[in-house]
C-alpha cells in the first residue's frame, strides 16, 4: 500500500492588510484541488490562528501532528512584507526535513522569482502566479519518487475556468473552526480572479493572468452556503477577497439579486469594486443583498488620478464618486473609500486638491454612509511603478530611498519611504498628510448617518483610522526615518538626521502629546502628585532632543534610553537618559524648588539638567558635570543655559566651580560609596539624592543624603538600577546583570 505524500500549505499571518480575516480561501482551493487530482494528505497551517491555540512551537508545527514531518512544505507569500518571514521559516524546516520539497508562491515570488532561486536558498520550487496546477505536479513528483529539486520555477499556469475547481473543503480549517470567533470578525471567500485595469501602484499583474474570471453563479453562491454551513456566519462580516469584485455588469447583477435571496444571516457583506463600474440599479441591489462597498478612489485630484493611470473617463470619474455617495445615503449602503498619500507624482497642490475633494466627499451637510481610509504610497515589487523606477524618477522625481525593501526587516517604514517628488519629500509628504486629512478623518464620525446591519463595524474601521493618525503612530513612523538615516548613512546621515529633528515642524508638539497622555501614569510610578511642579517641567521639556536621533518614539515612553554601549550587545549601557518616573522621583525627594543652584553629577546629555531649569526657575540655575565630552557637546546645544563641565564627578578637587552656593545635588549614576571629596566639597545641610549600594547587601538603592557636617546621613530607599560612574565602569560596581535588582523604569 502506498503511503500518501503528506503537504503542509503555510500561512504566516497577516502582517499587511488581512489581519483579522479568518479563511484562507486561497489555500482552502489549493488544497481542496490537490486532494482531488492526487489524494495527498492536505494540512493547512495559518500562523495567526495558531497563536489562539497557544505558544507556537516551530519545530512541532512543521513535524506535523503524528511527529513524521511532511514530504511537501508550501509557504504562502501573499506580499512582500512576508518575505523574510516565510524565509527564515523555510530555512528552519530545511534544516529539520532534509528530504521534503520546499514551495514557495504567492504575489512576492510571482514578482521576484529570483528572490527565492539564488544559491543556498531554503526553497525547491518558486511558484508564480496561480498555485493549483504547480502543486500537483510537485506532489506527483513526489509520488513518482523524483522529488523535484531546485531552485526551479513553475508557472504561470493559470485556471481559465474556475468552475472546473472542486468546491471548497472548508473542513480544512477544522483545526480552528472553535477559536476563529475569538481571533475574527471577519470571514473570507474568493469568487473570482484577475484585474485587467493596470494601476501604477498595483502588484497584480506580477501573476502574470490578469483576465478577470468568476465562478458560475451557482457556483459563487455555493461557496458562500458551505462556508456558512462550516462557520455558521451569524454576527460575522463576510469580505469577498476578489481583486475585483463583478466587473461583468450581468453577472454581477445576477449574483446580487440571488445573494438576497440566499438570506445568509451574515452582519454584512464587505467587496472591493471600482467607482466606474457602480450605477444605481447596482445600488439598489447592493442594498438588497446586505452588501457593504470598498472603493479604491486612490486620489481626490484629476491630474494625480491620470498619474496613477486609473483609467476611464477621470473627467467625470470623481463626479461618479460624489453621485455615488448621495445614492448610498438613500439607500444605506455602508462604503469605504481609499486615498493613497504620496504617490509618485504628487505635490503639495496636487495634496491640498485631493484634500479639499475629501472634505466635500465626506463632511456633507446631510451626512454620509461612507468611511475614509489613507495609505501612505508603498512600492510594491511587480507593479508598473517598480518596472518602471527610472522613468518615475526621471520625470516626477520620485526617489525609492530603498527599492528592495522587504529584504532589510523593517518594511513597516522602508516600504512608504519615498520622496513622491522634486517637491515634496517624505517628511513633508508625512506633515502635508496629516495636516491636511487628520481634521476630515476626525469629523466621519459625527457625519456617519449609516443606520444598518454591522453599523459598529463601520464605526470601528472610522475610529482605526483617526487611531492611525495620533500622535504615537506618527512619532513611530518618524523615529524610523531618523533611525535610518544614521543606519544608512553613518555620520553624515546621522547630521542630517539631527538637523531634520530640530527643523521638523510639530515633531515637538507630537512628542509632547504623547508623554502628556502618559503622565498620569509616570507621577503614580514616582510617587507624586499630578500637580507637582517636576511633572510640569516633564511635559514641557522635549525629551525627544535629548536622545539619538533613532530613539525618538522611545522617547516618549517611561523607559531608560541607551546613550552609548561598550562591547558586545549585552554588555549594559554607559550612559542612558533615565526613565522619567526616575527624574521625577529624584527631584521630588530633593525638593528642588525656585531660586536654588543644583549640581547635577553624571548629565549625560543633559535632559535632566533641562527639568532642573524648568524647577529652579529664572532666579535659580543648575551646574552640569559629564565625564563624556561628547555628551557635554549635545547638553550644550539643548540645555544651553546650564552651566557644563566637564570634569571627574567623583573628584570634587577637580571641580572648576565653586560649590559654596549648592544646596542639592542628583547623581546620575551608581556610587560604590560615597566620595570622601564631597564631603569637603559640599556645605552642611546640601541635600544629595544618588543611588547608592549598600555595603551589607550590595543593592544600589536610591538614597537621600543629607551633609551633617563632618558625616553623610543616609537614608536609603527602593532598590535601583543605574549604570555605574563612567570612571570605573564595570570595575567597581558589578554588572548590571549579576545586581538582578528592579529596574527603575
Amino acid at each position: 500500500m502506498t503511503t500518501k505524500v503528506r503537504v503542509l500549505l503555510l500561512w504566516p499571518g497577516a502582517d499587511a492588510g488581512s489581519g483579522g480575516n479568518f479563511g484562507v480561501p486561497q489555500l482552502v482551493l489549493l488544497g481542496t484541488y490537490a486532494q482531488q487530482q492526487t489524494g495527498a494528505e492536505i494540512a493547512i497551517r495559518d500562523l495567526e490562528f495558531e497563536r489562539a491555540l497557544g505558544p507556537i512551537s516551530l519545530p512541532k508545527l512543521l513535524a506535523g501532528d503524528e511527529g513524521h514531518g511532511y514530504d511537501v512544505i508550501a509557504l504562502s507569500i501573499y506580499s512582500s512584507f512576508d518575505h523574510l518571514k516565510c524565509t527564515a521559516i523555510a530555512e528552519i524546516a530545511r534544516s529539520l526535513w532534509p528530504n521534503a520539497v520546499i514551495v514557495v508562491g504567492g504575489y512576492h515570488p510571482s514578482a521576484r522569482p529570483f528572490d527565492y532561486l539564488r544559491a543556498g536558498s531554503p526553497f525547491d520550487v518558486c511558484v508564480i502566479g496561480e498555485g493549483e496546477r504547480p502543486l500537483v505536479t510537485i506532489i506527483e513528483s513526489v509520488q513518482g519518487g523524483a522529488p523535484l529539486r531546485g531552485p526551479i520555477t513553475l508557472g504561470p499556469d493559470s485556471i481559465a475556468d474556475l468552475d472546473s475547481l472542486p468546491p471548497s473543503d472548508w473542513t480544512l480549517l477544522e483545526r480552528y473552526r472553535e477559536v476563529a470567533p475569538r481571533v475574527a470578525s471577519q470571514a473570507q471567500v474568493y469568487l473570482s480572479r484577475g484585474c485587467p485595469f493596470d494601476c501604477a501602484f498595483c502588484m497584480e499583474r506580477a501573476k502574470r493572468d490578469v483576465s478577470w474570471r468568476p465562478l458560475s453563479i451557482e457556483r459563487a453562491l455555493g461557496e458562500i452556503e458551505s462556508l456558512h454551513r462550516f462557520l455558521d456566519l451569524r454576527g460575522w462580516t463576510l469580505y469577498f477577497g476578489d481583486a475585483l469584485f463583478g466587473m461583468r455588469k450581468s453577472w454581477r447583477r445576477e449574483f446580487l439579486d440571488g445573494l438576497a435571496r440566499l438570506d445568509i444571516p451574515v452582519d454584512k457583506y464587505w467587496l472591493l469594486i471600482r467607482v466606474d463600474l457602480i450605477e444605481d440599479e447596482d445600488l439598489r441591489l447592493f442594498a438588497a443583498a446586505n452588501c457593504g462597498l470598498g472603493f479604491g478612489l486612490e486620489s481626490g485630484d484629476p491630474g494625480q488620478l491620470a498619474i496613477i493611470r486609473k483609467s476611464g473617463r477621470l473627467d467625470t470619474y470623481l463626479d461618479r464618486m460624489e453621485h455615488i455617495a448621495e445614492r448610498a445615503r438613500e439607500w444605506q449602503v455602508p462604503w469605504g473609500a481609499n486615498v493613497i498619500c504620496g504617490h509618485p507624482g504628487e505635490t503639495r497642490a496636487s495634496m491640498a486638491v485631493s484634500a479639499a475633494y475629501l472634505r466635500k466627499l465626506f463632511l456633507r451637510e446631510r451626512g454620509t454612509t461612507g468611511f475614509l481610509s489613507v495609505d501612505p504610497f508603498r512600492l510594491y515589487p511587480g507593479s508598473p511603478i517598480d518596472a518602471e523606477r527610472s522613468v518615475w524618477e526621471k520625470k516626477y522625481g520620485t526617489r525609492f530611498h530603498r527599492p528592495h525593501w522587504w529584504e532589510d526587516g523593517d518594511p513597516e517604514f522602508l516600504a512608504e519611504w519615498i520622496d513622491p517628488s522634486a517637491e515634496l519629500d517624505y517628511l513633508e509628504r508625512e506633515s502635508l498628510q496629516h495636516q491636511l486629512i487628520d481634521p476630515i478623518l476626525a469629523q466621519i464620525e459625527g457625519k456617519f448617518v449609516y443606520r444598518g446591519p454591522a453599523r459598529d463595524y463601520f464605526l470601528a474601521a472610522i475610529r482605526e483610522q483617526v487611531e492611525f493618525s495620533q500622535s504615537s503612530s506618527r512619532l513611530h513612523f518618524l523615529g524610523r526615518y531618523f533611525a535610518w538615516q544614521g543606519y544608512l548613512y553613518g555620520d553624515r546621515g546621522n547630521r542630517v538626521a539631527e538637523r531634520e529633528r530640530r527643523e521638523h515642524v510639530g515633531l515637538r508638539e507630537l512628542a509632547r502629546a504623547e508623554r502628556e497622555r502618559r503622565l498620569d501614569a509616570v507621577a503614580k510610578q514616582a510617587g507624586v502628585g499630578r500637580d507637582h511642579p517636576v511633572m510640569a517641567a516633564l511635559l514641557e521639556v522635549p525629551r525627544e532632543r535629548f536622545v539619538p536621533t533613532d530613539q525618538v518614539a522611545q522617547s516618549v515612553r517611561d523607559v531608560a534610553i541607551d546613550l552609548d554601549r561598550e562591547g558586545e550587545s549585552d554588555e549594559p549601557a554607559r550612559a542612558t537618559v533615565s526613565a522619567m518616573h526616575a527624574y521625577a522621583r529624584s527631584f521630588s525627594l530633593l525638593e528642588v524648588g525656585p531660586g536654588q543652584r543644583v549640581l547635577d553629577l553624571g548629565a549625560g546629555t543633559g535632559y535632566g539638567a533641562a527639568l532642573l531649569i524648568e524647577l529652579v526657575g529664572a532666579h535659580g540655575s543648575v551646574v552640569a558635570i559629564e565625564f563624556d565630552a561628547a555628551l557635554i557637546e549635545i547638553g550644550r546645544r539643548e540645555a544651553s543655559v546650564v552651566e557644563w563641565h566637564c570634569a571627574d564627578a567623583l573628584d570634587a578637587t577637580t571641580w572648576p566651580f565653586s560649590t559654596a552656593a549648592i544646596t542639592k545635588v542628583t547623581v546620575g549614576f551608581a556610587l560604590a560609596e560615597l566620595p570622601e571629596s564631597w564631603l569637603a566639597a559640599f556645605a552642611e545641610g546640601t541635600w544629595i539624592v544618588a543611588p547608592l549600594r549598600e555595603p551589607e547587601t550590595g543593592e544600589i538603592r536610591l538614597s537621600r543624603i543629607v551633609h551633617a557636617n563632618d558625616h553623610f546621613e543616609i537614608e536609603p530607599l527602593e532598590p535601583v538600577l543605574y549604570v555605574p560612574a563612567r570612571r570605573d565602569f564595570a570595575k567597581s560596581l558589578p554588572r548590571a546583570q549579576e545586581l538582578r535588582l528592579p529596574v527603575l523604569r
